[in-house]
């Protein structure tokens, strides 16, 4: 077994590099077979692994059994290399012991993680659109009367991004979502949109966790008007209308 706790020769001074408040740290999983899994770091050491026992179990051929370990210290938390083979990776550079700094990207094998040292340091990440790829080979209405567009709002940057609306659109935290939004309080498929004969586009909660909500109520289905204000999660959205 390979010790948690570090030897005073590994403990890493705080004036050498300084690390940013701990509390509430997590890693998101960016690349492989976990990808978009969120782990907090609630341990005084968190082990990484291809090994079942290792409290983040990686299934990758190519991570060694135990791997490394990222372990908290008075100083913040640091990424430790467990098996010495030089192949743990912190932005791209082998590692053996260093200090994780908000945003720093790990690699192992084909496996990339991100660290985040609390939740104020995430950076805000508009819902990604698999749109209109979805729609490609797909006939196209003759005569469409109404297109439809939802407009969410970066508080951070004042910037609108706009996302237009197509039939059998799903909103969820699953990546196979038309939108996907990368938040814990939205459910894997969240909310579907459908369009009516008439043009009219509704929105249907799929029995959601924490609900959707349309001007401030909660609704099971609801259909969209110009103007309305649509909130899944923390994320908010204006449907705009316009004639095509």
């Amino acid at each position: 077994m390979y010790p948690c706790k570090l030897t005073s020769k590994q403990r890493i001074e705080r004036s050498y590099m300084p690390q940013e408040q701990v509390s509430g740290a997590y890693l998101v999983i960016q690349k492989g077979s976990l990808v978009g899994k969120r782990i907090e770091l609630w341990k005084e050491c968190t082990t990484i692994g291809r090994s079942r026992d290792s409290d983040i179990f990686l299934e990758d051929i190519t991570v060694h059994r135990k791997q490394a370990s990222v372990v908290y210290t008075d100083n913040g938390y640091i990424l430790r290399d467990d098996h010495g083979s030089g192949d743990s990776f912190i932005n791209g550079e082998a590692i053996t012991l260093q200090l994780l700094n908000s945003g720093d990207e790990l690699c192992f094998g084909n496996t990339k993680i991100t660290f985040f040292a609390n939740e104020g340091t995430r950076p805000f990440q508009l819902p990604s659109s698999r749109g209109r790829e979805l729609h490609i080979g797909k006939t196209p209405e003759l005569n469409p009367t109404t297109m439809a567009h939802l407009l969410i709002h970066n508080p951070l940057t004042g910037s609108t991004q706009s996302i237009e609306l197509l039939p059998g659109m799903t909103i969820g935290r699953s990546r196979e979502c038309s939108i996907f939004l990368e938040d814990l309080t939205v459910s894997r498929h969240h909310a579907t949109i459908h369009e009516h004969s008439s043009g009219q586009y509704e929105i249907v909660d799929n029995h959601s966790a924490t609900g959707t909500f349309v001007n401030g109520k909660p609704v099971a289905q609801s259909i969209l008007e110009e103007g309305d204000t649509v909130q899944i999660g923390n994320n908010t959205f204006t449907c705009h209308l316009s004639q095509a």
